[in-house]
């Protein structure tokens, strides 16, 4: 939602939002890398320490 706004504003005014458009994206990119890894890192048997009691 913020990369839709801040990719709006910056199509309005890109003098204001385009570095703050980049940045935002490349933050955005690696928290979903970072997310991606951990899944596909687990293993159905290390599913049993995310469980609660």
């Amino acid at each position: 939602m913020m990369s839709q706004l801040l990719l709006r504003d910056a199509t309005k005014s890109p003098e204001l939002f385009d570095k703050s458009v980049k940045v935002y994206l490349n933050l955005a990119e690696a928290e979903v890398a970072k997310h991606y890894n951990f899944v596909k890192s687990l293993s159905v048997e290390s599913l049993e320490s995310y469980k609660q009691a």
